[in-house]
């Protein structure tokens, strides 16, 4: 992610709140830079075009949630919680309170035709960070993992079809669904595990 200048950071905080809310297409130019503090023509000064500012939001969106995502990691071994619990857990939150992680999957399931390349190549990135941390998770606690990465990998991809279910849920079903269908899912995932001990 390239550096920006104070003023088009400023105006990339106001785009992800904006696009979080009205997505690409109902998206305003020009209500974006009044959010930012300028005129329009002041906001294409940072951005060519609408395209441009998107890809820039998505990509600062990304690169926030994947420092939490690490954090939920990091801090998920030191809790001794069981691997993949800890961002799981905290995914209900921080999508009612985080701009980013609502932008971030609105745009990952309804990609702009324009851009569609480059938010999928971004947030495949992503989703290889939290395969990461997953797959760490799991060497670290247990003794076979260190030794059988093809059963790391299998374990890794059937956590991403967690996360992304997941995912949905956040977006289509209220919290009281998603709090179900988690548990259901992280106890198909222990007990999966525990018989590898």
């Amino acid at each position: 992610m390239k550096a920006l200048s104070p003023s088009a950071a400023r105006v990339c905080e106001a785009a992800i709140g904006h696009f979080a809310v009205y997505g690409y297409d109902a998206s305003s130019l020009n209500e974006i830079a009044q959010l930012a503090g300028m005129r329009k023509a002041s906001l294409y000064a940072h951005f060519v075009n609408k395209d441009a500012l998107f890809v820039a939001a998505f990509e600062r969106a990304l690169a926030a949630e994947a420092s939490v995502v690490d954090a939920a990691f990091r801090q998920e071994a030191t809790a001794t919680l069981a691997p993949g619990h800890g961002l799981v857990l905290t995914l209900p939150e921080r999508y009612e309170a985080s701009d980013n992680l609502r932008l971030i999957l609105r745009t990952a399931f309804l990609p702009p035709t324009d851009v569609k390349r480059s938010v999928t190549t971004s947030f495949e990135r992503y989703l290889d960070g939290i395969r990461d941390g997953f797959c760490q998770s799991l060497r670290s606690r247990f003794e076979w993992a260190q030794r059988d990465a093809a059963r790391v990998e299998v374990y890794a991809d059937a956590y991403l079809g967690i996360i992304d279910s997941l995912h949905v849920e956040l977006m289509y079903a209220d919290l009281t669904v998603y709090a179900r269908r988690a548990a259901s899912l992280l106890k198909i995932l222990d007990d999966s595990l525990s018989l590898n001990r």
